[in-house]
């Protein structure tokens, strides 16, 4: 079973904080209190502790959640394969970073990734694999890859699909709101758009953002739409970096998801779809502008 980048990207982000906090054996992770920290739902939290479970970084207590097994060092290398999913999301947002910002070029091979990145080979394979799945990277005749086509014209490409997409598993009979997410999906919405804003929390709106939409799409009840959605927000992620937008921007964008949600509860799918062709809109032209 794929392992949603969301729940790794947490537990790589939950790991560094117990390090730079100097977290002790035997201190206990609160669910409700990550939940409030990273302004994430109760699902990608309880995803990303069995992660660091899986690790050895968390022991499990029957009745009382995780505890730590051990301080975390900052500079402790991934070894297990919860961790190999954590280290090849780095890896992806790292050859993300360098792409957007110019520092990569349009032709490479795996092993200027190996150079470039220090990584180990098998971790770079599957990043590289995992770019050509997604129409980003595609082999060379002679050697090495390729990023393949221009990313405002895939950006916008991608929003079109999704304009198709998302506004229609809304409206599918087999569409069931799990409404413990949601309530937990809202709460950290508020949470985000009432605080006082730090730069850092573009980082947390970005990963709140993604799991709206993961989560939405998981619960139509379809595989093959659920898998288009988590597709394009891999396709996102690469494409547009995380977030670097407008305070007002983003806060429009949670008030637009507040209002879909509000309309999920309330059975109101119809009006929750148009809402979310709305979002949709608005999100591609702002993106374009």
């Amino acid at each position: 079973m794929t392992i949603p980048r969301l729940h790794t990207d947490l537990a790589h982000r939950i790991r560094r904080h117990l390090a730079e906090s100097g977290a002790q054996a035997g201190q206990r992770l609160v669910e409700e209190d990550l939940c409030h920290r990273f302004a994430v739902s109760r699902t990608p939290v309880r995803g990303a502790l069995k992660l660091l479970a899986n690790d050895g970084v968390l022991t499990a207590r029957p009745g009382r959640g995780y505890v730590l097994a051990a301080p975390v060092r900052a500079d402790a290398a991934p070894q297990t394969p919860g961790s190999d999913d954590a280290e090849a999301a780095a890896l992806f947002d790292a050859i993300a970073q360098a792409r957007q910002s110019g520092q990569l070029p349009d032709h490479v091979t795996q092993q200027d990734i190996l150079r470039r990145f220090d990584v180990r080979a098998p971790v770079a394979a599957r990043v590289l694999t995992r770019l050509a799945d997604l129409g980003l990277f595609q082999r060379r005749a002679g050697h090495g890859w390729s990023f393949a086509g221009e990313s405002g014209r895939a950006m916008q490409e991608g929003y079109a699909f999704r304009r198709a997409l998302e506004p229609a598993l809304l409206l599918l009979p087999s569409f069931r709101l799990d409404r413990a997410w949601a309530r937990d999906s809202r709460a950290a919405h508020v949470r985000l758009r009432e605080k006082p804003w730090r730069k850092n929390d573009a980082e947390t709106f970005h990963e709140l953002n993604a799991d709206f939409h993961e989560q939405l799409a998981r619960c139509c009840g379809n595989r093959h739409m659920r898998q288009a959605v988590e597709r394009q927000i891999e396709l996102r992620r690469f494409l547009s970096g995380r977030w670097d937008y407008p305070v007002a921007q983003i806060y429009s964008a949670i008030d637009e998801h507040l209002e879909i949600l509000a309309a999920l509860e309330q059975g109101y799918a119809d009006k929750a779809s148009a809402l979310m062709l709305h979002h949709l809109t608005q999100s591609a032209t702002a993106q374009s502008g």
